[in-house]
């Protein structure tokens, strides 16, 4: 059976292919006992009032979209199978009839078997419908994968779009702490040659420009920390930035791979 489902938020098809007569490779005992455990816990939770979705149980369990439907498949079987009543003594009608006419019991016999005809009819049509809303439940839980992935990848993007900028900053602050450096290197040039200029005039003309060239210093070596420090300062933001993306990217493959 092929069962088709219209992501019309992504423009996407998914096409569910199952069959209810080929081979299905069961997963691992330890998979099958977590995916059971997760199916009847969810059931008491509802009061046994409605079988748990192949979505709720894969996320309870922590296993793969497959093995949950496979495990589901068998473990709704056998909820089925402890639902059905015992087998039916023989009608006390019939023995009477045996003791008279064979023809009477012929005729019991047939309504019997008509009963039991009817009975496993039932429980195929109950188990048909079951496989139906177990495919919707997994076209569904894909859905809802796809939206997550989508949403995921947004964030990463806006993330890497954040570092991108970062980087883009940290660059031009480097190159304005460049231009300040070779400015403060020129300015003490010219303040070492007036200095020397002015020793011939007096040493109070170079105990003014002494004063002059300290406090140029002074303010050099002042705007040069500060700038160091925002430059560390966007250099550490940038790494934290990189880690988000690095981390993000570890979240997206994390679900693939369950």
């Amino acid at each position: 059976m092929i069962y088709r489902k219209d992501d019309k938020n992504s423009n996407r098809t998914i096409l569910i292919i199952t069959s209810t007569g080929a081979a299905i490779m069961k997963p691992a005992s330890d998979t099958m006992d977590r995916i059971y455990a997760a199916a009847d816990s969810l059931f008491e939770q509802s009061g046994r009032s409605a079988y748990p979705t192949v979505d709720a149980v894969r996320k309870a369990a922590r296993t793969n979209m497959n093995d949950a439907n496979s495990g589901m498949r068998e473990w709704r079987r056998n909820q089925m199978a402890r639902a059905v009543p015992a087998p039916v003594q023989v009608p006390t009608a019939i023995m009477e009839a045996q003791a008279t006419l064979a023809v009477q019991v012929w005729q019991a016999a047939q309504a019997v078997a008509g009963e039991s005809l009817a009975v496993a009819q039932a429980a195929w049509d109950a188990e048909r419908s079951q496989l139906e809303s177990l495919n919707r439940e997994m076209a569904d839980a894909f859905e809802v994968q796809a939206a997550e992935l989508d949403a995921l990848n947004g964030r990463m993007r806006a993330v890497a779009e954040q570092a991108e900028r970062a980087a883009t900053s940290a660059a031009l602050l480097v190159e304005e702490v460049g231009r300040r450096a070779d400015e403060l290197r020129r300015e003490l040039c010219r303040s070492h040659r007036e200095l020397a200029a002015a020793h011939a005039g007096g040493r109070a003309a170079m105990a003014a420009h002494a004063d002059e060239l300290a406090a140029v210093r002074a303010d050099a070596r002042q705007t040069e920390a500060v700038l160091r420090e925002e430059l560390e300062a966007l250099r550490a933001h940038q790494r934290e930035l990189m880690q988000i993306v690095s981390a993000s990217a570890g979240t997206v493959l994390s679900p693939r791979t369950s």
